[in-house]
């Protein structure tokens, strides 16, 4: 690559391409160059998000080039549900009704591979635009506009032109016509205003396929008529995703998938409500011939959880969430582990000291051990804008703030003058409404890297704390790589406080940006192996503040005129409570600041204590 100065001519200096899916700010290449085994293998990630292309460049498998990366598919919004309780018996021609009404010629493979008792198949319909990004959408729209629509409306243009032209030509005076011409000249110019309408609402038309689910010996099989005339030759046939990994693409542009539930009662068609979850997956684990684009954990194994839903403009929805968690929970529970969780999505909270996500996101990291990573927010350099998660009930997240590096600068953003390195202004900042910790540490925020097939795009730059997030995650991924491999016991608690520990603090840059300092991925791994088989590995702390049960004291008033009293629940959390082992349950002193006003340190046993801290 060639790099011009208008001084000197042309020097040649290669192109910082490390930095387009920056990894080495975080210790990333030095430690896979130190450990390459500990490359995400053995290890899964579930991408809370908008849903993951397994069609897109770097996903399609793992580092062996034959294992399916992207393993499990949902969507967890409910918006690609079809209710398919509907059963019907073909005709002796082999012939259906569908729900739309459209006669469907059933193929002879479908009728052979039917192993109902009854040979009934299952009804559905969905309109498919509850599936589509508007990128898919504007382009379905303009091809299905130019293949069925242009020709014959321009021929209807055409011809009704033609005869108003010739009218005109036989009744030069329209203001002698007759009341018959009148009304035959007013038909003609309506009937032309019309057809110019329709040219211009042709948007508005709705399309709603027909959807037929059968049980064969593999499992469920789903046909969906996206031709719209019952020809189910030419329509999608499609296996249920956990089982044959099965991916078909509607028209060239989006990637849809099938799971069944309810023994056939509905059909989940996944789809994409945008790009997004796409990208975030390829920064924590894509897998490109060239390790310069490879993403952090190019070994580790995804689950696409989609919790945007395509019918709000890619909204999550309480809903979604809920399902969402509840789905990891399963696969835990029947043996697919999930290892980490990356979630770059996240709203203001009105009350995030209590609600049933927040309950559930902490039950998944406390009882399922899986370690949850979360987006810090895009609403700085304010204080207190931190979203929801990582601020919850309880800081069992790891909130992560963006971080821009020079070679990013250069890489991602062709910047001509050199700026040092520092948090954008924009990544949300701390403290919590309630005093609390939501940054925990900062990571790369941008990155140019694969999205969906639907944008006709290979790469393309995203920045945000929905980017530095999946480069934590796949950062953790690495650590639970390389524990796993040593057989290192480690819990949520552990993981989280092995980064904090050994972050990377940035004197430049403001505290409530960076949380406790740059990842960095190599000295957290030493502190895990340097501390496996310390006692509160599977620990944390519960901390209430005051009678709102507040994570933290947070003082607005400035200078303060009189000592201020607050009352502080301190509780040990142990990993798993219910099978935690009853000598782990020991007596721990905790000692605190000279700040304020407390004894140098007190005994906390295995409950509830609580002192009474005074600042002055």
């Amino acid at each position: 690559m060639t790099k011009f100065s208008g001084e000197v001519g042309v020097v040649e200096t290669p192109f910082p391409t490390g930095a387009l899916v920056p990894k080495a700010e975080t210790g990333v290449v030095t430690f896979l160059q130190k450990y390459p085994e500990f490359d995400g293998r053995d290890v899964t990630i579930a991408i809370l998000d908008s849903g993951v292309d397994p069609r897109a460049t770097g996903l399609e498998t793992l580092c062996d080039g034959k294992t399916v990366k992207v393993i499990e598919r949902f969507d967890c919004t409910g918006c690609g549900d079809v209710n398919a309780t509907k059963k019907v018996k073909p005709d002796d021609k082999g012939y259906i009704t569908g729900l739309s009404g459209r006669q469907l010629k059933l193929t002879s493979e479908m009728i052979a591979n039917n192993t109902a008792a009854n040979g009934e198949f299952r009804l559905g319909l969905k309109r498919f635009y509850d599936l589509c990004p508007s990128k898919v959408r504007e382009n379905l729209t303009n091809a299905r506009k130019l293949k069925e629509w242009d020709g014959p409306h321009k021929t209807a243009i055409a011809e009704i032109s033609r005869k108003i032209n010739e009218f005109d030509a036989q009744n030069p005076d329209t203001s002698k016509l007759s009341w018959d011409k009148k009304l035959i000249k007013e038909d003609l110019d309506n009937t032309l205003d019309m057809l110019n309408a329709y040219e211009k609402y042709y948007p508005d038309i709705k399309t709603a396929f027909d959807c037929i689910l059968y049980e064969t010996q593999n499992g469920w099989q789903a046909v969906i008529d996206i031709s719209e005339k019952g020809d189910l030759e030419k329509a999608l046939h499609i296996g249920e995703y956990t089982k044959t990994h099965e991916i078909k693409n509607v028209d060239d542009y989006l990637s849809i998938s099938v799971n069944v539930h309810d023994e056939g009662g509905v059909l989940e068609i996944v789809g994409m409500c945008s790009s997004h979850g796409t990208h975030v997956a390829s920064i924590a684990s894509g897998n490109h011939a060239s390790n310069d684009l490879n993403g952090v954990a190019p070994n580790a194994k995804i689950v696409s959880l989609t919790i945007g839903d395509g019918r709000l403009g890619s909204m999550e929805t309480g809903t979604g969430l809920v399902r969402a968690v509840m789905k990891i929970m399963e696969l835990c529970r029947t043996g697919r582990k999930v290892d980490v969780i990356n979630m770059s999505y996240g709203e203001h909270s009105h009350w995030s000291n209590c609600g049933r996500i927040g309950e559930l996101m902490s039950e998944v990291v406390n009882k399922y051990g899986v370690v949850w990573v979360a987006s810090a927010g895009n609403h700085g350099p304010a204080l207190c804008t931190v979203g929801t998660p990582p601020d919850i009930a309880q800081p069992s997240c790891i909130g992560v703030g963006a971080y821009v590096s020079p070679q990013m600068m250069e890489a991602e953003y062709a910047l001509r003058e050199k700026l040092p390195a520092n948090c954008y202004t924009w990544t949300s900042r701390d403290p919590c409404i309630d005093g609390g910790q939501g940054v925990t540490v900062c990571a790369p925020g941008g990155a140019i890297t694969s999205v969906p097939q639907f944008t006709m795009s290979k790469s393309v730059l995203m920045n945000g704390t929905s980017m530095a997030a999946p480069h934590v995650a796949g950062a953790i991924a690495l650590l639970i790589s390389g524990l796993k491999q040593r057989k290192v016991a480690y819990s949520p608690f552990s993981i989280k406080r092995a980064i904090c520990a050994t972050a990377t603090k940035l004197g430049y840059v403001d505290p409530f940006a960076q949380g406790s300092g740059l990842l960095n991925v190599e000295k957290a791994f030493e502190h895990l192996m340097e501390h496996d088989k310390a006692a509160e590995n599977m620990l944390r702390f519960s901390v209430r503040c005051g009678p709102n049960n507040a994570k933290g004291i947070h003082i607005r008033e400035g200078v303060l005129k009189k000592p201020y009293e607050f009352n502080v629940n301190i509780e040990p959390v142990f990993f798993n409570d219910t099978e935690a082992v009853a000598t782990l349950r020991l007596r721990w002193v905790v000692g605190f600041k000279e700040w304020n006003k407390l004894e140098r340190g007190f005994v906390m046993l295995f409950s509830k204590k609580m002192p009474q801290i005074t600042f002055a």
